[in-house]
């Protein structure tokens, strides 16, 4: 592909990348927790995400709940930042703001915090929306010199992984 076609197309799909309408509704699915190594699973536990518009422009109720509302309901907000370049914030409402870049189908945000690294991926597809998180700490495991490159890569161990198919019950 050439370096214009390319261009062109990263241009339409910036265009065409939005949290629009066909992410609204209520989504619901069963949250499978892996671990270590040779566990096939830690837990599953009921999950729900519920997007909604607000009153307000360029603000979407971007709600989480685990196992239950009484348990654990995570009601945040979803700012839109640059529509066109698919940036977005994940406000967690007491000061956590959460950078999170709108590529293709997938809403993807890369945080640490306590000494781990994660990354929360949203992915739209026909019928649902996946979401996975990949945990590991944020201190590498092992470093190596590329001889092609002449760079340091960093690996790092994971440590968690979380997914869900979440399929919408409610618009």
């Amino acid at each position: 592909m050439s370096k214009w076609a390319f261009l062109i197309f990263l241009l339409n799909v910036s265009l065409f990348a939005q949290i629009d309408n066909s992410w609204l509704g209520k989504w619901s699915g069963e949250l499978f927790i892996f671990g270590q190594p040779g566990i096939e699973k830690l837990s599953t536990i009921h999950m729900e995400l519920h997007i909604s518009e607000t009153d307000s422009a360029n603000v979407c109720n971007w709600r989480i709940i685990y196992k239950d509302s009484a348990n654990d309901d995570r009601k945040y907000l979803l700012r839109t930042i640059d529509q066109a370049k698919g940036r977005y914030v994940i406000d967690e409402k007491d000061g956590i703001l959460l950078e999170a870049n709108l590529l293709g189908n997938a809403l993807i945000s890369r945080f640490d915090i306590g000494g781990s690294l994660l990354e929360a991926q949203y992915t739209l597809l026909e019928d649902r929306i996946v979401f996975e998180v990949t945990v590991s700490s944020v201190n590498p495991v092992s470093t190596s010199e590329s001889q092609l490159v002449q760079g340091e890569v960093r690996s790092y161990t994971v440590t968690n992984y979380q997914r869900a198919n979440l399929f919408k019950v409610l618009n």
